[in-house]
């Protein structure tokens, strides 16, 4: 009996060590593999002045890193801030985009339409949001800023 309930504690505090290390190991990889981490690092982080914050937003990165539901997207008049939700952070730093350094063009991804963002600072980065997310970026910017069709 003390021999089943040793390996079933040992069983639990290995999981609630052992699972949170491989979460945070797959979503690290993750923002490496699909370009987050290269973005944060280029575009540092502040704080939005008077922001007008999208959460459970989406994106798509490359290599098909999908980002469904779980980021929000903050734009002021100076510029657009991206971060995740707390479950995703690690390698997910936030990052601040200057409007006059993002460009994007109306694709199509699959079935849906989709503006292909791209930053001056990492240009070789898709950043792929729906269209109806970046129609509602084009009305916070008053005009600084639009994708093409």
């Amino acid at each position: 009996m003390n021999n089943e309930i040793i390996t079933t504690t040992l069983i639990i505090l290995g999981f609630f060590i052992i699972f949170p290390l491989f979460w945070s190991t797959i979503v690290y990889l993750i923002s490496r593999i699909g370009g987050w981490g290269s973005m944060a690092e280029a575009y540092p982080y502040r704080e939005p002045l008077a922001a007008n914050c999208f959460s459970l937003q989406s994106a798509i990165l490359r290599l098909a890193s999908n980002y469904n539901g779980v980021l929000k997207i903050c734009a002021d008049e100076q510029g657009v801030y991206f971060s995740v939700l707390f479950l995703f952070r690690p390698g997910h730093s936030p990052f601040f985009v200057p409007w006059e350094e993002i460009s994007g063009t109306k694709k199509r991804y699959f079935f849906y339409s989709v503006i292909d963002l791209r930053f001056q600072r990492t240009p070789n980065l898709p950043f792929r949001i729906y269209q109806r997310t970046a129609d509602r970026l084009v009305d916070v910017a008053n005009g600084r800023w639009a994708y093409s069709e």
